[in-house]
């Protein structure tokens, strides 16, 4: 990231545990990940393959090349590794809890592409954590190299039962029931077990594509052989030998697994978002603004925002992006958030048809954003501890924080502050029809809710550069410079 300008420390990435034939190692600007005898081998063999060319000459798998490691010194020594790689590094870490709905659905295809290519050239991936999947602009790129591993003729599909947990069944919830998967997601990191979908997919989406053969038969069996585990452990201990020449004698072709992704692929690319409208699904034509405000507010961001050069900036609360994309001259990176998953959905559509778009969208909850969670609770990273922005675009978004969600507005404005960025925010009058709507049904206790308040906590953590007045008063946009 363009933050990142010298090498530090070289630190073990705390996600990076579970597959013990490589670990992945961070010094703060190069990302090096040290491999095992066996998967070297696999690396020298898999990078000569033309699948793999083709697929990394279309940036669908992270550039990687072999490495003679890193040169700062630190507790951590990769020459205890038989071999090193060095990865590019990913601008912006996120997780699948974050994605949209079109965002997991083109990850989901990518990883089947791949798949599909390594398979008909005699290869395979032996896992399918969506984890493996990261995004450089709106773009999936896959980032697990030393997943990729020869096929074995009569193997199954060895990720298949994960595929479903972290794919498919988030992606099922949301086009067959209108639910998302988010929450799902972030509450069980290993995706969604058989036996939870398949109590939610039920009556007649029973006759939705997929369900009865990947739900339905699926916790069916895991039901089964849950029962008959104690029964098989014994039967293992007293006849292992007759055990395993009867596994074998279940064999899988190739041409088998291929048509199984094939089918998978189809039915998956099948798949829509429920196509209802939100409060920011037309942001663009329908936001609450005059045209001369609007302007205004653009200029504005255009004139401060880009008073120097931004490595990556935050846009918390950026509906469909429109301010998002003003900020992309004159930064390297662009983050956008929004709490509205229809509206990032919109954003990464429109961005991802775009060539060089520098603009990731994100769904988070800004009230309840990503925590640090997983094994020892550094698994997986809390948003704000994975990179550092140096520009925040906060526009119309403090009054949904503090009348919308509770949030004392010292503490909202103390949050912002510990980014450490400069930061355009826009504040929202009480007496603002936007405002009013929120206080709509609620005891109004926000009294100390007043421009007057806003400035003097802004100015205890920030200096003011600049403001002005939006929408005949009723709002006013500021550059805080960060001290």
């Amino acid at each position: 990231m363009g933050a990142l300008k010298s090498a530090t420390q070289l630190r073990a990435d705390p996600g990076s545990f579970r597959d013990r034939n490589n670990r992945v190692y961070d010094d703060g600007v190069h990302i090096y990940r040290g491999v095992s005898r066996a998967a070297l081998e696999n690396w020298r063999e898999v990078s000569r393959t033309d699948f793999f060319a083709d697929l990394m000459s279309q940036s669908k798998l992270v550039r990687t090349e072999e490495s003679a490691g890193p040169t700062v010194e630190g507790d951590i020594d990769l020459k205890s590794w038989p071999g090193v790689l060095q990865h590019d590094r990913v601008p912006f870490l996120t997780y699948p809890y974050e994605w949209s709905f079109n965002m997991l659905k083109d990850a989901a295809l990518l990883h089947l592409d791949i798949l599909e290519a390594a398979l008909e050239q005699g290869w395979t991936l032996k896992d399918s954590s969506s984890f493996n999947i990261q995004w450089v602009g709106p773009k999936p790129v896959f980032i697990d190299i030393p997943s990729l591993e020869p096929y074995a003729e009569g193997t199954p599909w060895g990720g298949y039962r994960q595929f479903c947990m972290m794919f498919l069944y988030p992606l099922m919830l949301k086009a067959y029931r209108g639910i998302d998967f988010g929450p799902f997601l972030r509450s069980s990191l290993e995706g969604i077990d058989p036996s939870v979908a398949n109590k939610i997919l039920t009556g007649w989406t029973r006759f939705r594509k997929g369900v009865t053969t990947h739900v339905a038969l699926h916790a069916r069996m895991q039901e089964r052989a849950a029962a008959k585990e104690i029964e098989e452990a014994r039967r293992l201990t007293e006849d292992a030998q007759g055990t395993v020449q009867a596994a074998t004698s279940m064999r899988h072709s190739k041409a088998m697994v291929l048509g199984m992704v094939q089918s998978m692929r189809r039915t998956i690319g099948s798949m829509r978002s429920p196509d209802a409208q939100t409060t920011w699904g037309e942001y663009d034509t329908g936001h609450s603004y005059g045209d001369d405000s609007f302007a205004k507010k653009q200029r504005f961001v255009e004139k401060h925002g880009g008073s120097r050069h931004r490595a990556l900036v935050w846009d918390i609360g950026c509906n469909t992006g429109t301010f998002s994309r003003l900020c992309e001259p004159f930064a390297d990176y662009v983050v956008s958030m929004d709490g509205d998953a229809k509206a990032i959905d919109r954003c990464y559509l429109h961005e991802r048809q775009r060539k060089s778009s520098k603009l990731l969208p994100i769904v988070v909850d800004l009230s309840n954003v990503s925590p640090n969670q997983g094994w020892r609770c550094s698994e997986r990273k809390a948003l704000d501890a994975r990179g550092n922005p140096d520009l925040v675009l906060c526009l119309a978004l403090i009054h949904h924080m503090v009348i919308g969600a509770n949030i004392p507005m010292a503490e909202f404005i103390d949050w912002i502050a510990s980014l450490g960025a400069d930061v355009i925010i826009e504040f929202v009058s009480p007496e603002d029809d936007m405002s009013q709507m929120l206080m709509r049904n609620k005891v109004n206790q926000y009294t100390d809710y007043t421009e007057a308040e806003f400035e003097r906590l802004a100015s205890r953590r920030f200096s003011i550069g600049a403001a002005e007045e939006l929408k005949g008063g009723h709002r006013k946009i500021y550059y805080l410079r960060c001290r």
